[in-house]
């Protein structure tokens, strides 16, 4: 996913998606920011750049979550995923705020970011929570998945002691059966990132995902006239 502009965010609600999802991140004057990059242009870790700053090495406005939030609202949904520690009731509260209960869905791999806006916010239904899982099979070889991914493959004691209720989960890791687990233990699933036709069209179809991430949202949208999912 490429670093978006606050009119990018805009034109993503025009698919009819349910959700737009943004990378939350904190800039070094504590600025919660929409951004991909873990690094401004230069190597600079975002955490040590300033908000200003970060817009000159990006070429443009970096959109703030508090913006983006206001441009989507009423449109469609967020899927706020939460990059780094320490913000956790912050963005929650924000999101409350500007979209209302319900109106989003918090992912961390963090179980302890989840576990703190579980803490601060009880209510499941006013502010969904989902451990994210899988997040180094891109980086690992296929027989370095094993040991990584231990806690993942079975990832219902990690989800009942962290509190979340949902958990998003790499598209490989969801074929290899965690996805059925958790739907048959009523842990709502949301699948990433899938574009490839076959695999969009078997996740939408017979509800085998709560939530399905995708590049291409059209795509989905019009593949979701014959089944029921979110995307």
């Amino acid at each position: 996913m490429e670093n978006r502009t606050i009119e990018a965010y805009r034109q993503a609600t025009v698919t009819g998606a349910d959700y737009v999802e943004l990378d939350v991140r904190r800039t070094a004057d504590d600025q919660l920011v929409a951004f991909h990059d873990p690094h401004a242009s230069q190597g600079n870790p975002l955490s040590a750049v300033e908000y200003l700053q970060l817009c000159d090495l990006a070429g443009h406005e970096v959109p703030k979550v508090a913006d983006v939030l206001t441009a989507i609202n009423g449109r469609a949904k967020a899927h706020l995923d939460l990059k780094e520690t320490g913000s956790e009731s912050r963005l929650a509260g924000l999101a409350l705020d500007i979209l209302g209960p319900g109106e989003f869905i918090i992912t961390s791999p963090e179980d302890a970011s989840v576990a703190a806006i579980r803490f601060r916010f009880p209510d499941v239904e006013q502010v969904p929570v989902a451990l994210s899982l899988g997040g180094g099979m891109s980086r690992a070889s296929a027989s370095a998945w094993a040991r990584p991914l231990a806690s993942e493959l079975r990832p219902l004691p990690r989800v009942r002691a962290c509190g979340a209720d949902w958990v998003a989960v790499n598209h490989w890791l969801a074929l290899a059966g965690v996805a059925r687990q958790c739907r048959r233990h009523q842990v709502k699933v949301m699948v990433w990132t899938v574009n490839n036709d076959a695999e969009i069209r078997y996740w939408l179809s017979r509800q085998r995902a709560d939530i399905l991430v995708t590049d291409r949202p059209a795509l989905a949208v019009a593949m979701m006239r014959e089944y029921s999912c979110p995307t």
